[in-house]
């Protein structure tokens, strides 16, 4: 019976299907934690924030293809780029911060 098992779970795990990406998606200003399935060709969530000179930030997430590299920056832009699923929310980064200082903090206490 074992040895049935043993076989059976490489099957079920060929025969499921892989999941697409999701990611946050919005454009300028509204809910930006809206959910999205990206098309299997997706790779990445891309995150841009564009302030033009003298005015409001304005953040666009979505699904991408490619990541853009340090040469598509401007002054006026930056972008951020992830792979996994709903990582393109701002609540993450903020969490990412959080353990940054607590892990410095421990650094600190331990010298």
């Amino acid at each position: 019976m074992r040895t049935h098992l043993l076989w059976l779970l490489p099957l079920i795990l060929l025969g499921s299907s892989a999941q697409a990406l999701q990611c946050h998606e919005c454009s300028g200003i509204g809910n930006c934690y809206r959910a999205t399935t990206c098309s299997s060709n997706s790779l990445y969530c891309l995150t841009n924030w564009y302030t033009p000179p003298g005015q409001q930030t304005t953040v666009t997430k979505t699904c991408a293809f490619t990541c853009p590299d340090i040469n598509h920056v401007t002054a006026n832009s930056k972008s951020f780029c992830c792979n996994t699923d709903l990582c393109n929310s701002a609540r993450s980064l903020h969490v990412s911060w959080v353990l940054l200082a607590i892990g410095l903090w421990y650094i600190y206490l331990n010298q």
